[in-house]
C-alpha cells in the first residue's frame, strides 16, 4: 500500500514539487534522469505518481535513448515489446516511436497512437502499469496529453450510479483498436494482431491495489465495450462515464516542452493526444510501458 507521505519525505531531499492541477498532476525538479536513483527517491516517486495520476520531468533534453530506458528499468523490467517492431526505437525496442517519423523513406514512427482517451494496453490480460514519455520533438502548437483520474471520478459519481456499475464488465478488443490506430495495416496485420492479442474482459469498476481505493476503468474509445447491455444501452452508459471523466476538474493537459519525461499510472486514468498539422510539423515522443504484474479486478 503507498503512503501519504511522499511530499515531506520528497522535500527533505531538495526535490522540488509543485501541482499541476488540483486533482491531477504534478511537476517534480531537480532530479537528472540519467543518473541511477536511489532506492528512498524511487519510493517517493512511486507513491507520487500513483496518488497524482502523472508526474512530469523537465528539462531532460540531453537523456540518451540508453538513460531513459534504464530509468525506466528502476520501476521494474517486465516491457510491452510492440508488435509493429518496425516503429521501435533500433537499438531499444522497448521504445516505441509515436509521431509522424520517417527515416529512410520509410513510417518510422505511429502518427495515429495516442488519439483517442484510452489507458495504455488495455486489452491485455495484464494492461499496462506505468507508461514514461519524452519529448525528443515537438511541432511549434497543438502538442499536449491530456489525462484524466478515474479514481477522483469514480468518486464523484451519484452514489446510484456508482452501484449500477459497480459489477459490470468491459469487453477490449485490440483488433478493433488497430484498425483505428494504423489505419494502413494489412489484412495480414490484422489477422496477425487478431491471433497476438484475444479479446479480453477486465471490471468497468477497478480496484487499485496501492491506493486502496476503487476507480473508473474504461479501456478506451476504439476499442472497448461493456457488456450484460444491450448495445444501445452499453454504448450510451460508455459514452456518459466517459464524458463524466474527461470534466475539466478530473483533468491535467500537459503542454509539451523539449525534453519533458511524462510518467503515469494507467491503472484508473486515460488519456488523449492533441491532433497536430502533420503536413507542416513533426512530432516524436519516445514511449516506454512497464506492464502491470496482475490483471485488473
Amino acid at each position: 500500500m503507498i503512503t501519504d507521505d511522499w511530499r515531506p519525505r520528497a522535500a527533505a531531499r531538495g526535490l522540488g514539487l509543485r501541482d499541476l492541477s488540483p486533482l491531477t498532476g504534478s511537476e517534480v525538479s531537480g532530479l537528472d534522469l540519467s543518473a541511477p536513483l536511489d532506492a528512498a527517491t524511487l519510493d517517493i516517486l512511486r507513491a507520487a505518481c500513483v496518488e497524482r495520476i502523472v508526474l512530469v520531468f523537465p528539462g531532460q533534453g540531453r537523456l540518451s535513448a540508453a538513460a531513459y530506458l534504464a530509468f525506466a528499468r528502476q520501476f521494474g523490467t517486465d516491457f510491452d515489446l510492440h508488435s509493429q517492431r518496425q516503429l521501435c526505437h533500433p537499438e531499444f525496442h522497448q521504445i516505441f516511436v509515436v509521431g509522424n517519423v520517417v527515416e529512410d523513406g520509410r513510417a518510422a514512427g505511429a502518427p495515429k497512437v495516442g488519439l483517442n482517451w484510452h489507458t495504455d494496453h488495455y486489452h491485455l490480460e495484464r494492461p499496462g502499469r506505468f507508461t514514461w514519455l519524452h519529448a525528443i520533438d515537438l511541432p511549434p502548437v497543438s502538442s499536449a496529453t491530456r489525462y484524466a483520474n478515474g479514481i477522483a471520478a469514480h468518486a464523484a459519481l451519484p452514489v446510484d450510479l456508482r452501484e449500477r456499475i459497480a459489477h459490470l464488465q468491459v469487453m477490449h478488443s485490440r483488433a478493433r483498436m488497430f484498425v483505428h490506430a494504423f489505419p494502413d495495416a494489412t489484412a495480414a496485420q490484422m489477422a496477425a494482431e487478431r491471433r497476438l492479442a484475444p479479446d479480453v474482459v477486465h471490471p468497468l469498476v477497478r480496484w487499485h491495489p496501492d491506493l486502496r481505493r476503487n476507480g473508473l476503468y474504461l479501456g478506451g474509445e476504439w476499442g472497448s465495450t461493456i457488456m450484460e447491455l444491450p448495445a444501445a444501452e452499453a454504448d450510451a452508459l460508455f459514452r456518459r462515464l466517459l464524458a463524466h471523466m474527461i470534466e475539466p476538474r478530473f483533468v491535467y493537459t500537459h503542454d509539451w516542452r523539449q525534453g519533458d519525461v511524462v510518467m503515469a499510472d494507467n491503472r484508473c486514468s486515460l488519456h488523449r493526444a492533441t491532433e497536430w498539422d502533420e503536413a507542416r510539423f513533426q512530432r516524436r515522443l519516445h514511449r516506454i510501458i512497464l506492464l502491470d504484474d496482475e490483471r485488473p479486478r
